[in-house]
Protein backbone atom coordinates (compact mmCIF):
# COMPACT_ATOMS: atom_id res chain seq x y z
CA UNK A 1 0.00 0.00 0.00
CA UNK A 2 1.22 3.46 -0.87
CA UNK A 3 0.86 6.31 1.59
CA UNK A 4 -1.10 9.52 1.17
CA UNK A 5 1.15 11.16 3.76
CA UNK A 6 4.54 10.39 5.27
CA UNK A 7 6.14 12.10 8.27
CA UNK A 8 9.85 11.40 8.35
CA UNK A 9 13.07 12.51 10.03
CA UNK A 10 11.09 12.82 13.25
CA UNK A 11 11.34 11.79 16.92
CA UNK A 12 8.22 9.64 17.13
CA UNK A 13 7.24 8.56 20.65
CA UNK A 14 4.73 5.83 19.89
CA UNK A 15 3.25 5.28 23.38
CA UNK A 16 2.81 1.62 22.43
CA UNK A 17 3.11 -1.02 25.16
CA UNK A 18 6.90 -1.04 24.81
CA UNK A 19 7.11 2.78 24.63
CA UNK A 20 9.18 2.53 21.45
CA UNK A 21 10.62 5.37 19.41
CA UNK A 22 10.55 5.64 15.63
CA UNK A 23 11.65 8.01 12.87
CA UNK A 24 8.81 7.85 10.38
CA UNK A 25 5.06 7.32 10.08
CA UNK A 26 3.14 6.49 6.89
CA UNK A 27 -0.59 7.17 6.58
CA UNK A 28 -3.19 6.02 4.05
CA UNK A 29 -6.96 6.48 4.15
CA UNK A 30 -7.00 7.95 7.68
CA UNK A 31 -4.99 5.10 9.19
CA UNK A 32 -1.38 4.44 10.08
CA UNK A 33 0.15 1.85 7.76
CA UNK A 34 3.80 2.03 8.86
CA UNK A 35 5.85 3.06 11.89
CA UNK A 36 9.60 2.66 11.73
CA UNK A 37 12.80 4.01 10.22
CA UNK A 38 13.35 6.64 7.55
CA UNK A 39 14.95 4.09 5.27
CA UNK A 40 12.10 1.57 5.54
CA UNK A 41 9.36 4.16 4.99
CA UNK A 42 10.63 4.78 1.43
CA UNK A 43 8.73 1.67 0.33
CA UNK A 44 5.46 3.48 1.02
CA UNK A 45 6.25 6.62 -0.99
CA UNK A 46 5.22 7.21 -4.60
CA UNK A 47 5.00 10.44 -6.65
CA UNK A 48 1.58 11.27 -5.19
CA UNK A 49 2.63 10.89 -1.56
CA UNK A 50 2.94 14.06 0.50
CA UNK A 51 6.20 13.83 2.43
CA UNK A 52 6.87 16.13 5.40
CA UNK A 53 10.43 16.27 6.68
CA UNK A 54 10.10 17.21 10.37
CA UNK A 55 13.81 17.88 10.95
CA UNK A 56 13.83 15.96 14.22
CA UNK A 57 10.62 17.41 15.65
CA UNK A 58 8.64 15.30 18.14
CA UNK A 59 5.53 13.36 17.13
CA UNK A 60 3.03 12.12 19.72
CA UNK A 61 -0.43 10.61 19.56
CA UNK A 62 -2.94 13.46 19.62
CA UNK A 63 -4.16 14.37 23.08
CA UNK A 64 -7.38 13.24 24.77
CA UNK A 65 -9.18 15.54 27.22
CA UNK A 66 -11.27 13.15 29.29
CA UNK A 67 -13.72 15.55 30.94
CA UNK A 68 -14.92 18.94 29.77
CA UNK A 69 -18.09 20.84 28.89
CA UNK A 70 -17.44 21.77 25.25
CA UNK A 71 -20.73 23.04 23.87
CA UNK A 72 -21.85 25.42 26.60
CA UNK A 73 -18.28 26.58 27.28
CA UNK A 74 -17.71 27.41 23.63
CA UNK A 75 -21.04 29.22 23.46
CA UNK A 76 -20.11 31.30 26.51
CA UNK A 77 -16.79 32.30 24.91
CA UNK A 78 -18.45 33.20 21.62
CA UNK A 79 -21.79 34.73 22.56
CA UNK A 80 -21.87 35.65 26.23
CA UNK A 81 -19.99 37.71 28.82
CA UNK A 82 -16.68 35.90 29.43
CA UNK A 83 -14.76 37.04 32.51
CA UNK A 84 -11.96 34.46 32.32
CA UNK A 85 -9.22 36.90 31.30
CA UNK A 86 -10.46 39.87 33.35
CA UNK A 87 -7.79 40.83 35.89
CA UNK A 88 -6.90 43.86 37.99
CA UNK A 89 -5.58 44.94 41.35
CA UNK A 90 -9.20 45.58 42.32
CA UNK A 91 -10.55 42.31 40.95
CA UNK A 92 -14.19 42.96 41.84
CA UNK A 93 -14.19 46.35 40.13
CA UNK A 94 -12.52 44.80 37.09
CA UNK A 95 -15.41 42.33 36.85
CA UNK A 96 -18.00 45.08 37.21
CA UNK A 97 -16.30 47.15 34.53
CA UNK A 98 -16.47 44.17 32.17
CA UNK A 99 -20.16 43.60 32.94
CA UNK A 100 -20.86 47.28 32.29
CA UNK A 101 -19.03 47.23 28.98
CA UNK A 102 -20.86 44.09 27.85
CA UNK A 103 -24.22 45.62 28.84
CA UNK A 104 -23.49 48.75 26.80
CA UNK A 105 -22.42 46.70 23.77
CA UNK A 106 -25.57 44.54 23.94
CA UNK A 107 -28.42 46.96 24.71
CA UNK A 108 -31.07 44.76 23.07
CA UNK A 109 -30.27 41.51 24.88
CA UNK A 110 -33.14 40.64 27.24
CA UNK A 111 -30.67 38.96 29.63
CA UNK A 112 -27.01 39.53 30.44
CA UNK A 113 -25.58 36.02 30.79
CA UNK A 114 -21.96 35.14 31.38
CA UNK A 115 -19.39 33.22 33.36
CA UNK A 116 -15.82 33.04 34.57
CA UNK A 117 -15.49 35.00 37.81
CA UNK A 118 -13.21 33.58 40.51
CA UNK A 119 -14.80 32.72 43.84
CA UNK A 120 -11.46 33.53 45.45
CA UNK A 121 -12.08 37.23 44.69
CA UNK A 122 -14.99 37.35 47.17
CA UNK A 123 -15.77 36.55 50.80
CA UNK A 124 -17.90 33.64 52.03
CA UNK A 125 -21.15 35.49 51.30
CA UNK A 126 -19.90 35.99 47.77
CA UNK A 127 -20.55 38.70 45.18
CA UNK A 128 -23.50 40.98 45.93
CA UNK A 129 -26.61 41.65 43.87
CA UNK A 130 -26.41 45.39 44.57
CA UNK A 131 -23.17 45.69 42.60
CA UNK A 132 -24.87 44.29 39.51
CA UNK A 133 -27.98 46.41 40.14
CA UNK A 134 -25.81 49.49 39.69
CA UNK A 135 -24.80 48.22 36.25
CA UNK A 136 -28.31 47.31 35.08
CA UNK A 137 -31.38 47.05 37.28
CA UNK A 138 -33.88 46.59 34.45
CA UNK A 139 -32.49 43.43 32.85
CA UNK A 140 -31.79 40.17 34.67
CA UNK A 141 -28.07 39.38 35.05
CA UNK A 142 -26.76 35.86 35.72
CA UNK A 143 -23.04 35.07 35.77
CA UNK A 144 -21.71 31.60 36.57
CA UNK A 145 -18.45 31.22 38.48
CA UNK A 146 -15.33 29.81 36.89
CA UNK A 147 -15.73 26.58 38.85
CA UNK A 148 -19.29 26.29 37.53
CA UNK A 149 -20.79 25.74 40.97
CA UNK A 150 -22.22 29.16 41.84
CA UNK A 151 -24.06 32.00 40.15
CA UNK A 152 -23.94 35.77 40.73
CA UNK A 153 -27.28 37.43 40.02
CA UNK A 154 -28.88 40.85 40.33
CA UNK A 155 -32.18 41.75 41.98
CA UNK A 156 -34.11 41.53 38.69
CA UNK A 157 -33.08 37.90 38.21
CA UNK A 158 -34.03 37.09 41.82
CA UNK A 159 -37.42 38.74 41.33
CA UNK A 160 -38.14 36.80 38.12
CA UNK A 161 -37.23 33.55 39.88
CA UNK A 162 -39.35 34.54 42.90
CA UNK A 163 -36.41 34.13 45.27
CA UNK A 164 -36.92 36.10 48.49
CA UNK A 165 -35.63 35.99 52.05
CA UNK A 166 -38.49 33.59 52.83
CA UNK A 167 -37.57 31.10 50.07
CA UNK A 168 -36.67 27.75 51.61
CA UNK A 169 -33.17 26.45 51.00
CA UNK A 170 -33.36 24.00 48.09
CA UNK A 171 -32.05 20.48 48.22
CA UNK A 172 -28.57 20.22 46.67
CA UNK A 173 -28.07 23.97 46.82
CA UNK A 174 -27.64 27.09 48.92
CA UNK A 175 -29.14 30.58 48.60
CA UNK A 176 -26.69 32.91 50.35
CA UNK A 177 -28.21 35.66 52.48
CA UNK A 178 -26.97 39.04 53.63
CA UNK A 179 -26.10 38.50 57.31
CA UNK A 180 -27.54 41.92 58.27
CA UNK A 181 -30.79 42.06 56.30
CA UNK A 182 -31.55 38.38 55.71
CA UNK A 183 -32.21 39.16 52.03
CA UNK A 184 -30.68 37.02 49.27
CA UNK A 185 -27.17 38.37 48.79
CA UNK A 186 -26.88 37.61 45.08
CA UNK A 187 -24.97 34.30 45.27
CA UNK A 188 -26.66 31.01 44.42
CA UNK A 189 -24.65 27.84 45.01
CA UNK A 190 -24.98 24.47 43.27
CA UNK A 191 -27.73 23.11 40.99
CA UNK A 192 -30.54 23.25 43.54
CA UNK A 193 -30.22 27.03 43.78
CA UNK A 194 -28.78 27.84 40.34
CA UNK A 195 -31.56 25.96 38.55
CA UNK A 196 -34.09 28.41 39.98
CA UNK A 197 -32.52 30.84 37.52
CA UNK A 198 -31.51 28.38 34.80
CA UNK A 199 -35.07 27.23 34.24
CA UNK A 200 -36.22 30.76 33.35
CA UNK A 201 -33.16 31.77 31.31
CA UNK A 202 -33.41 31.57 27.50
CA UNK A 203 -31.62 28.58 26.01
CA UNK A 204 -29.13 29.25 23.23
CA UNK A 205 -30.37 28.27 19.77
CA UNK A 206 -28.92 25.18 18.16
CA UNK A 207 -27.46 27.26 15.33
CA UNK A 208 -25.30 29.18 17.80
CA UNK A 209 -24.14 25.93 19.42
CA UNK A 210 -23.12 24.57 16.01
CA UNK A 211 -21.06 27.68 15.25
CA UNK A 212 -19.54 27.57 18.73
CA UNK A 213 -18.47 23.94 18.32
CA UNK A 214 -16.83 24.73 14.97
CA UNK A 215 -14.91 27.55 16.66
CA UNK A 216 -13.98 25.30 19.57
CA UNK A 217 -12.64 22.43 17.48
CA UNK A 218 -10.19 24.81 15.84
CA UNK A 219 -8.97 25.83 19.30
CA UNK A 220 -8.73 22.22 20.50
CA UNK A 221 -6.83 21.18 17.38
CA UNK A 222 -4.40 24.04 17.99
CA UNK A 223 -3.71 22.49 21.41
CA UNK A 224 -3.18 19.04 19.87
CA UNK A 225 -6.53 17.67 21.07
CA UNK A 226 -8.64 15.47 18.78
CA UNK A 227 -10.78 13.58 21.31
CA UNK A 228 -12.71 14.73 24.34
CA UNK A 229 -15.57 13.76 26.62
CA UNK A 230 -18.67 15.96 26.93
CA UNK A 231 -19.22 15.39 30.64
CA UNK A 232 -22.68 16.84 31.23
CA UNK A 233 -25.24 16.32 28.47
CA UNK A 234 -28.77 17.08 29.60
CA UNK A 235 -31.57 14.77 28.53
CA UNK A 236 -33.73 17.82 27.78
CA UNK A 237 -30.95 19.77 26.03
CA UNK A 238 -31.84 18.87 22.47
CA UNK A 239 -30.15 22.04 21.20
CA UNK A 240 -26.84 20.56 22.40
CA UNK A 241 -26.98 16.94 21.30
CA UNK A 242 -28.61 17.82 17.99
CA UNK A 243 -25.77 20.25 17.29
CA UNK A 244 -23.18 17.52 17.88
CA UNK A 245 -25.09 15.07 15.72
CA UNK A 246 -25.57 17.59 12.91
CA UNK A 247 -21.84 18.28 12.69
CA UNK A 248 -20.97 14.60 12.87
CA UNK A 249 -23.38 13.57 10.12
CA UNK A 250 -22.20 16.44 7.93
CA UNK A 251 -18.60 15.24 8.24
CA UNK A 252 -17.52 18.58 9.69
CA UNK A 253 -15.96 17.39 12.94
CA UNK A 254 -12.23 17.47 13.54
CA UNK A 255 -12.71 16.34 17.15
CA UNK A 256 -14.46 13.12 18.20
CA UNK A 257 -16.74 13.32 21.19
CA UNK A 258 -17.91 10.81 23.73
CA UNK A 259 -20.57 12.05 26.12
CA UNK A 260 -22.30 11.37 29.43
CA UNK A 261 -26.00 11.96 30.13
CA UNK A 262 -26.57 13.86 33.38
CA UNK A 263 -28.72 12.01 35.92
CA UNK A 264 -30.21 14.29 38.59
CA UNK A 265 -31.49 13.39 42.05
CA UNK A 266 -34.37 15.85 41.50
CA UNK A 267 -36.31 13.26 39.50
CA UNK A 268 -36.72 9.52 39.30
CA UNK A 269 -33.30 8.10 38.39
CA UNK A 270 -34.65 5.03 36.59
CA UNK A 271 -36.93 7.13 34.38
CA UNK A 272 -34.05 9.45 33.48
CA UNK A 273 -31.79 6.52 32.65
CA UNK A 274 -34.47 4.96 30.43
CA UNK A 275 -34.92 8.24 28.54
CA UNK A 276 -31.17 8.64 28.06
CA UNK A 277 -30.83 5.08 26.75
CA UNK A 278 -33.40 5.82 24.04
CA UNK A 279 -31.45 8.92 23.05
CA UNK A 280 -28.09 7.12 23.19
CA UNK A 281 -29.21 4.62 20.57
CA UNK A 282 -29.85 7.45 18.11
CA UNK A 283 -26.20 8.50 18.03
CA UNK A 284 -23.93 5.97 16.38
CA UNK A 285 -21.54 8.16 14.39
CA UNK A 286 -17.89 7.45 15.35
CA UNK A 287 -17.41 11.16 16.00
CA UNK A 288 -20.28 11.47 18.48
CA UNK A 289 -21.60 8.84 20.86
CA UNK A 290 -23.27 9.20 24.26
CA UNK A 291 -23.11 5.88 26.09
CA UNK A 292 -22.19 7.03 29.59
CA UNK A 293 -24.11 8.43 32.57
CA UNK A 294 -22.94 11.33 34.73
CA UNK A 295 -23.62 11.62 38.46
CA UNK A 296 -22.59 14.27 40.98
CA UNK A 297 -21.60 12.58 44.23
CA UNK A 298 -20.91 16.00 45.79
CA UNK A 299 -19.85 19.44 44.57
CA UNK A 300 -16.77 21.60 45.34
CA UNK A 301 -14.68 22.74 48.30
CA UNK A 302 -14.72 26.44 47.35
CA UNK A 303 -18.51 26.56 47.71
CA UNK A 304 -18.40 24.47 50.95
CA UNK A 305 -20.35 21.78 49.08
CA UNK A 306 -17.70 19.08 48.58
CA UNK A 307 -18.64 16.12 50.82
CA UNK A 308 -15.97 15.49 53.49
CA UNK A 309 -15.29 12.81 56.07
CA UNK A 310 -14.24 15.50 58.54
CA UNK A 311 -16.17 18.79 58.79
CA UNK A 312 -15.05 22.05 57.21
CA UNK A 313 -12.37 23.61 59.38
CA UNK A 314 -13.61 27.22 59.25
CA UNK A 315 -17.13 26.46 60.50
CA UNK A 316 -18.37 25.55 63.96
CA UNK A 317 -21.61 23.82 62.90
CA UNK A 318 -20.00 20.46 61.93
CA UNK A 319 -20.86 21.11 58.28
CA UNK A 320 -19.38 18.39 56.05
CA UNK A 321 -20.79 19.43 52.68
CA UNK A 322 -23.51 18.09 50.40
CA UNK A 323 -24.07 14.39 49.86
CA UNK A 324 -26.07 14.42 46.63
CA UNK A 325 -27.44 10.87 46.48
CA UNK A 326 -29.11 8.49 48.87
CA UNK A 327 -27.02 5.32 49.12
CA UNK A 328 -29.76 2.93 48.07
CA UNK A 329 -30.94 5.05 45.14
CA UNK A 330 -27.37 5.45 43.87
CA UNK A 331 -26.67 1.73 44.14
CA UNK A 332 -29.83 0.87 42.19
CA UNK A 333 -29.02 3.45 39.49
CA UNK A 334 -25.45 2.17 39.10
CA UNK A 335 -26.68 -1.41 38.97
CA UNK A 336 -29.23 -0.62 36.26
CA UNK A 337 -26.71 1.23 34.09
CA UNK A 338 -23.95 -1.35 34.48
CA UNK A 339 -26.23 -4.32 33.85
CA UNK A 340 -27.07 -2.91 30.41
CA UNK A 341 -23.45 -2.32 29.40
CA UNK A 342 -23.23 1.45 29.80
CA UNK A 343 -20.56 3.47 31.60
CA UNK A 344 -20.78 5.46 34.83
CA UNK A 345 -18.98 8.81 35.19
CA UNK A 346 -19.01 10.36 38.68
CA UNK A 347 -18.03 13.87 39.80
CA UNK A 348 -16.09 13.27 43.04
CA UNK A 349 -14.32 16.00 45.02
CA UNK A 350 -14.40 15.11 48.73
CA UNK A 351 -13.17 11.95 50.44
CA UNK A 352 -16.64 11.13 51.78
CA UNK A 353 -18.03 11.42 48.24
CA UNK A 354 -15.37 9.01 47.00
CA UNK A 355 -16.17 6.59 49.79
CA UNK A 356 -19.92 6.30 49.31
CA UNK A 357 -19.56 6.21 45.50
CA UNK A 358 -17.13 3.30 45.81
CA UNK A 359 -19.51 1.54 48.19
CA UNK A 360 -22.25 1.81 45.55
CA UNK A 361 -19.92 0.54 42.82
CA UNK A 362 -18.84 -2.43 44.92
CA UNK A 363 -22.47 -3.29 45.66
CA UNK A 364 -23.17 -3.03 41.92
CA UNK A 365 -20.37 -5.51 41.13
CA UNK A 366 -21.65 -7.88 43.83
CA UNK A 367 -25.03 -7.90 42.06
CA UNK A 368 -23.98 -7.81 38.39
CA UNK A 369 -20.61 -9.53 38.49
CA UNK A 370 -17.37 -8.21 37.06
CA UNK A 371 -17.06 -6.96 33.48
CA UNK A 372 -14.88 -4.62 31.43
CA UNK A 373 -16.92 -1.59 32.47
CA UNK A 374 -14.36 1.25 32.70
CA UNK A 375 -16.43 3.38 35.03
CA UNK A 376 -14.77 6.59 36.15
CA UNK A 377 -14.37 9.36 38.71
CA UNK A 378 -13.63 12.94 37.73
CA UNK A 379 -11.50 15.43 39.72
CA UNK A 380 -10.85 13.56 43.04
CA UNK A 381 -9.50 16.34 45.24
CA UNK A 382 -9.42 14.20 48.41
CA UNK A 383 -9.44 10.45 48.96
CA UNK A 384 -8.37 8.00 51.66
CA UNK A 385 -5.52 5.56 50.78
CA UNK A 386 -7.85 2.60 51.27
CA UNK A 387 -10.34 4.09 48.82
CA UNK A 388 -7.61 4.71 46.24
CA UNK A 389 -6.76 1.03 46.51
CA UNK A 390 -10.44 0.19 45.90
CA UNK A 391 -10.44 2.35 42.76
CA UNK A 392 -7.65 0.22 41.33
CA UNK A 393 -9.40 -3.02 42.27
CA UNK A 394 -12.58 -1.85 40.55
CA UNK A 395 -10.67 -0.94 37.38
CA UNK A 396 -11.72 2.70 37.52
CA UNK A 397 -10.44 5.55 35.42
CA UNK A 398 -9.81 8.80 37.28
CA UNK A 399 -9.92 11.96 35.17
CA UNK A 400 -7.45 14.13 37.04
CA UNK A 401 -6.92 17.87 36.52
CA UNK A 402 -3.22 18.64 37.07
CA UNK A 403 -4.07 22.26 36.20
CA UNK A 404 -5.25 22.55 39.83
CA UNK A 405 -2.38 20.69 41.52
CA UNK A 406 -0.56 23.73 42.89
CA UNK A 407 -0.56 26.43 45.52
CA UNK A 408 -2.58 29.22 43.93
CA UNK A 409 -5.06 31.88 44.99
CA UNK A 410 -7.82 29.27 45.45
CA UNK A 411 -5.52 27.34 47.77
CA UNK A 412 -4.72 30.27 50.04
CA UNK A 413 -8.13 31.96 50.09
CA UNK A 414 -10.46 28.95 50.04
CA UNK A 415 -8.90 25.49 50.35
CA UNK A 416 -6.57 26.25 53.27
CA UNK A 417 -9.14 27.91 55.57
CA UNK A 418 -11.90 25.49 54.56
CA UNK A 419 -9.88 22.27 54.88
CA UNK A 420 -7.35 23.23 57.54
CA UNK A 421 -3.56 22.97 57.28
CA UNK A 422 -3.14 19.18 57.28
CA UNK A 423 -5.74 18.36 54.61
CA UNK A 424 -4.93 21.36 52.45
CA UNK A 425 -1.18 20.89 52.37
CA UNK A 426 -0.77 17.10 52.43
CA UNK A 427 -3.91 15.35 51.16
CA UNK A 428 -5.13 17.18 48.08
CA UNK A 429 -5.08 15.80 44.53
CA UNK A 430 -3.48 12.37 44.69
CA UNK A 431 -1.69 11.40 41.47
CA UNK A 432 1.28 9.06 41.87
CA UNK A 433 -0.71 6.97 44.34
CA UNK A 434 -3.43 6.50 41.70
CA UNK A 435 -0.90 5.11 39.22
CA UNK A 436 0.55 2.86 41.94
CA UNK A 437 -2.92 1.49 42.74
CA UNK A 438 -3.46 0.47 39.12
CA UNK A 439 -6.01 3.20 38.35
CA UNK A 440 -6.29 4.25 34.71
CA UNK A 441 -5.24 7.89 35.13
CA UNK A 442 -6.25 10.43 32.49
CA UNK A 443 -6.08 14.22 32.25
CA UNK A 444 -9.00 16.61 31.98
CA UNK A 445 -9.37 20.37 31.81
CA UNK A 446 -13.00 20.52 32.96
CA UNK A 447 -13.26 23.39 30.44
CA UNK A 448 -14.48 26.05 31.07
CA UNK A 449 -13.00 25.67 34.58
CA UNK A 450 -9.53 25.45 33.00
CA UNK A 451 -8.68 26.18 29.40
CA UNK A 452 -7.52 22.99 27.67
CA UNK A 453 -3.72 23.01 27.47
CA UNK A 454 -2.37 19.45 27.66
CA UNK A 455 1.27 20.52 27.91
CA UNK A 456 0.39 22.65 30.93
CA UNK A 457 -1.36 19.65 32.48
CA UNK A 458 1.66 17.44 31.81
CA UNK A 459 3.90 19.98 33.54
CA UNK A 460 1.47 20.24 36.48
CA UNK A 461 1.49 16.49 37.08
CA UNK A 462 5.28 16.43 37.03
CA UNK A 463 5.83 19.43 39.32
CA UNK A 464 2.61 20.27 41.25
CA UNK A 465 3.16 23.97 40.73
CA UNK A 466 2.22 26.84 38.43
CA UNK A 467 4.82 27.13 35.67
CA UNK A 468 6.66 30.37 35.03
CA UNK A 469 4.94 30.47 31.63
CA UNK A 470 1.47 30.22 33.21
CA UNK A 471 2.38 32.63 36.00
CA UNK A 472 3.46 35.27 33.50
CA UNK A 473 0.31 34.87 31.40
CA UNK A 474 -2.25 34.44 34.20
CA UNK A 475 -0.87 36.60 37.01
CA UNK A 476 1.80 38.84 35.47
CA UNK A 477 3.89 41.69 36.80
CA UNK A 478 0.86 43.53 38.19
CA UNK A 479 0.10 40.65 40.51
CA UNK A 480 0.72 40.74 44.24
CA UNK A 481 1.60 37.04 44.08
CA UNK A 482 5.11 35.61 44.15
CA UNK A 483 6.04 32.40 42.35
CA UNK A 484 8.26 30.13 44.46
CA UNK A 485 9.70 27.15 42.57
CA UNK A 486 11.81 25.68 45.39
CA UNK A 487 9.68 22.96 47.04
CA UNK A 488 11.66 23.33 50.27
CA UNK A 489 11.37 27.12 50.53
CA UNK A 490 9.63 28.87 53.40
CA UNK A 491 6.34 30.16 52.01
CA UNK A 492 4.47 33.30 52.88
CA UNK A 493 0.70 33.36 52.58
CA UNK A 494 -0.20 33.89 48.95
CA UNK A 495 3.00 32.46 47.48
CA UNK A 496 2.44 30.31 44.40
CA UNK A 497 4.54 27.33 45.35
CA UNK A 498 4.70 23.55 45.08
CA UNK A 499 1.76 21.57 46.42
CA UNK A 500 2.85 18.79 48.80
CA UNK A 501 3.32 15.92 49.07
CA UNK A 502 6.19 15.82 46.61
CA UNK A 503 5.81 12.04 46.37
CA UNK A 504 2.63 12.57 44.35
CA UNK A 505 4.60 14.01 41.41
CA UNK A 506 4.97 11.66 38.43
CA UNK A 507 7.24 11.24 35.43
CA UNK A 508 6.96 12.77 31.97
CA UNK A 509 6.28 9.33 30.52
CA UNK A 510 3.33 8.73 32.85
CA UNK A 511 1.83 12.12 32.05
CA UNK A 512 2.12 11.55 28.30
CA UNK A 513 0.41 8.17 28.65
CA UNK A 514 -2.32 9.74 30.81
CA UNK A 515 -2.99 12.39 28.17
CA UNK A 516 -3.09 9.96 25.25
CA UNK A 517 -3.51 6.18 25.57
CA UNK A 518 -5.19 6.21 28.99
CA UNK A 519 -7.73 8.76 27.78
CA UNK A 520 -8.46 6.58 24.77
CA UNK A 521 -8.84 3.50 27.01
CA UNK A 522 -11.29 5.29 29.31
CA UNK A 523 -13.58 5.83 26.30
CA UNK A 524 -13.15 2.33 24.79
CA UNK A 525 -11.07 3.88 21.99
CA UNK A 526 -7.67 2.33 22.68
CA UNK A 527 -7.90 0.12 19.57
CA UNK A 528 -8.44 3.19 17.40
CA UNK A 529 -6.34 6.00 18.90
CA UNK A 530 -4.00 6.81 21.81
CA UNK A 531 -0.77 5.38 20.42
CA UNK A 532 1.07 5.43 17.13
CA UNK A 533 0.69 1.90 15.79
CA UNK A 534 -0.16 0.28 12.48
CA UNK A 535 -3.91 -0.03 12.00
CA UNK A 536 -4.86 2.85 14.27
CA UNK A 537 -6.36 6.13 13.13
CA UNK A 538 -3.75 8.77 12.37
CA UNK A 539 -4.49 11.21 15.18
CA UNK A 540 -1.10 12.84 15.68
CA UNK A 541 0.48 15.99 17.06
CA UNK A 542 3.86 17.47 16.09
CA UNK A 543 5.75 19.43 18.76
CA UNK A 544 8.52 21.92 18.14
CA UNK A 545 10.77 20.27 20.74
CA UNK A 546 11.32 16.80 22.15
CA UNK A 547 9.82 16.95 25.63
CA UNK A 548 12.34 14.41 26.90
CA UNK A 549 15.26 16.60 25.87
CA UNK A 550 14.29 20.05 27.17
CA UNK A 551 14.22 21.72 30.56
CA UNK A 552 10.98 20.95 32.38
CA UNK A 553 10.12 24.67 32.51
CA UNK A 554 10.02 24.74 28.71
CA UNK A 555 7.30 22.10 28.44
CA UNK A 556 4.22 24.38 28.88
CA UNK A 557 5.58 26.86 26.33
CA UNK A 558 6.49 24.24 23.70
CA UNK A 559 4.76 25.10 20.42
CA UNK A 560 2.42 22.69 18.72
CA UNK A 561 3.30 22.81 15.03
CA UNK A 562 0.75 20.46 13.46
CA UNK A 563 -2.25 18.37 14.43
CA UNK A 564 -3.69 15.53 12.36
CA UNK A 565 -7.18 14.08 12.75
CA UNK A 566 -7.68 10.75 10.97
CA UNK A 567 -4.80 11.56 8.63
CA UNK A 568 -5.98 15.06 7.73
CA UNK A 569 -3.99 18.06 8.87
CA UNK A 570 -6.41 20.14 10.93
CA UNK A 571 -3.92 22.59 12.44
CA UNK A 572 -0.72 24.20 11.25
CA UNK A 573 1.21 26.77 13.29
CA UNK A 574 2.52 28.28 10.04
CA UNK A 575 -1.00 28.94 8.79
Amino acid sequence: MKANLVLKNASVYTVDKDRRWAQAVAIADAKIIFVGTDSDVETYIDPDTEVIDLAGKMVLPAFVDSHMHPALSAHLYQYQLALFDVNGKDQIQAYLNAVCEFAELNPDSPWIIGGGYLRSAFDEIGPRKEWLDEVDAERPIAITSRDGHSMWVNSKALDLAKITKDTLQPEEGVIKHDPKTGEPSGLLQEPGAMNLINRIMPKPPKEEIVKSLIWLQNWLNAKGITTTHEAMLGIDESHLYQAYEELAQAGKMTVRYRASWTISPEGDAKSQIDQAKILAKKFSHPHFKAESFKFFADHVIEEETGYLLEPYAHRDDHWDGIKVWDDDILRKAFTQIDSEGYQIHVHVIGDAAAQYSLDALQAMVATNGERDSRHSFAHLQLAQPEDIRRMGELGLSVHTSPYWMNLDDYFWKLNLPYLGHERAFYHQYPLASLFEAGVNVTIASDFWVSEPKPLTAIYGGMTRQVSQHEFDSSYGSESSYRRVSDPNAELEEGDLGVLPPLEERVSLEKMIVASTLNGAYANFLEKEIGSIEVGKLADLVVLEQNLFQIDIEEIPATRILMTFFEGQQVYSAEK
